[in-house]
């Protein structure tokens, strides 16, 4: 192919991702939008905790996403970035009587440093080692977060006296936020920079071969997924009147990990499906405390044995096939032998001439 031709190629290719995106984002907005709808048509303060646990958890899930996505850096951490969010914003904000504005800065840039200092140090770690640390950095966090009793009040927690509990416009900015950082992270993906993140992913070797900044870029996948979990722990302080340590515990870390390994390899709708799920599952199951945990780890087993692709990735016809096969294999091999029948039967009706093809 020509260089004119290739390059008019690959221009009109990623035209075409970016449409097809652009289209993915119309649907994803649009479905946010009708899930407000329905949720302030309730007039229920139930129903609006429910989708404003469901935006934060969208926010934590995307974080995740894209440290185990785009560069496959597991972490177990992310509740306790939350937590040094929420409480840094309630300590501008209520403490210091600043703004909401700057809290909301002072609570991103704490995030962002978090993940500077966490991914200096560790940035040489891969797979469970890394795994191994970001939960030992979890249990570090918790730790302070009970016994500095100057800065978080300890056991008994903070109180945010300027939250706007169930409220509308807040409920409406969060479902904003969240589908604004999830459009930035899908256009991430087929950006420059974000090739160069999957191939990080794929191999760092190859990467680091062809010109890829490795290191550089893993610290700036930690930095910039941690400051979005500590902007979800301002928002938690804008949307709860109490915030405690039992709301940053290395149980939320697990329960965002579930969530993204239940939603799917989906960057968009895996995100959105796991907080969904997780965020109804707690809601139903609020009167049985530590039912929504059994249930959650029951089908986090299930899935990694059955449907690796979580519930996003399912495919029912193969399903189908298969369980075909183990009950009548004799149905399977005749349904198998009639596709092949059927598949040279096209081929011959298509095929040309030979002497049409040495024409």
């Amino acid at each position: 192919m020509a260089p004119g031709r290739r390059r008019a190629f690959v221009r009109s290719k990623a035209s075409t991702t970016h449409a097809g995106l652009i289209w993915g984002d119309a649907v994803m907005v649009a479905a946010l939008a009708a899930l407000f709808v329905l949720t302030v048509g309730r007039h229920s303060d139930f129903a609006t905790t429910t989708v404003i646990n469901f935006g934060l958890f969208t926010l934590l899930a995307a974080s995740l996403q894209l440290m185990l996505g785009f560069t496959n850096q597991a972490s177990l951490t992310q509740a306790g970035v939350y937590g040094v969010g929420a409480y840094v914003s309630i300590l501008v904000e209520t403490k210091l009587g600043a703004p909401i504005g700057l809290a909301l800065v002072a609570a991103v840039l704490a995030g962002a440093l978090m993940g500077l200092l966490f991914a200096l140090p560790l940035r040489r770690l891969r797979e469970h080692f890394l795994a191994m640390a970001t939960l030992a950095a979890q249990v570090i966090l918790t730790t302070a977060f009970t016994h500095l009793n100057g800065l978080t009040g300890g056991i008994n927690g903070e109180v945010a006296p300027a939250a706007h509990l169930n409220s509308v416009t807040m409920l409406a900015i969060l479902l904003a936020v969240s589908c604004a950082v999830l459009v930035a992270l899908s256009h991430l993906r087929v950006s420059r920079i974000g090739r160069q993140l999957l191939a990080l992913k794929v191999d760092e070797t190859m990467a680091s071969s062809v010109g890829i900044d490795v290191g550089r870029l893993r610290i700036i996948v930690v930095i910039v997924a941690f400051a979005i979990a500590a902007g979800a722990g301002f928002m938690l302080t804008e949307t709860s009147a109490f915030i405690a340590p039992e709301n940053f515990t290395l149980t939320t870390s697990l329960a965002v990990l579930v969530a993204v390994v239940l939603g799917g390899r989906s960057l968009r709708w895996g995100t959105l499906v796991g907080a969904g799920v997780y965020s109804a599952l707690v809601a139903e199951t609020i009167s049985f405390p530590g039912l929504s945990t059994i249930i959650i780890g029951v089908a986090l087993v299930v899935i990694l044995g059955y449907a690796p692709g979580g519930l996003t990735g399912l495919q029912p016809a193969k399903w189908a096939r298969a369980m075909v096969s183990r009950v009548r294999p004799d149905v399977a091999r005749a349904a198998h032998t009639d596709s092949a029948t059927r598949h040279l039967h096209a081929s011959d009706q298509t095929a040309p001439e030979p002497e049409v093809m040495a024409k």
